[in-house]
């Protein structure tokens, strides 16, 4: 029973913030209809992160500055990366169909 508190509790303090981040990566990353699949999943995680962050700080747990940093990772990254465009909404002249 020790073992399975040990890995939810590595999951919560570790695994939990490398999905974060690379949900923020793949929507940042991917383009056309996979992009508006990937900003939802973004999103979804985004409040999941959340909810997990304010019950980390509420509860003193030892992960509450790991969650904290992936939490304001995610917004501000969100905001700071740009992203990536597909040709049909590209205002380059050269890529106008």
């Amino acid at each position: 029973m020790a073992q399975i508190v040990f890995i939810a509790s590595a999951f919560s303090a570790l695994g939990l913030p490398m999905v974060a981040l690379v949900a923020l990566l793949l929507a940042k990353l991917t383009t056309g209809t996979a992009a508006r699949k990937a900003e939802r999943r973004f999103l979804a995680v985004l409040v999941v992160m959340t909810l997990v962050t304010a019950h980390t700080v509420m509860m003193q747990n030892a992960a509450w500055l790991i969650h904290t940093t992936t939490l304001s990772l995610m917004v501000i990254g969100s905001l700071w990366i740009p992203g990536q465009k597909s040709l049909s909404e590209s205002n380059d002249p050269f890529f106008a169909g």
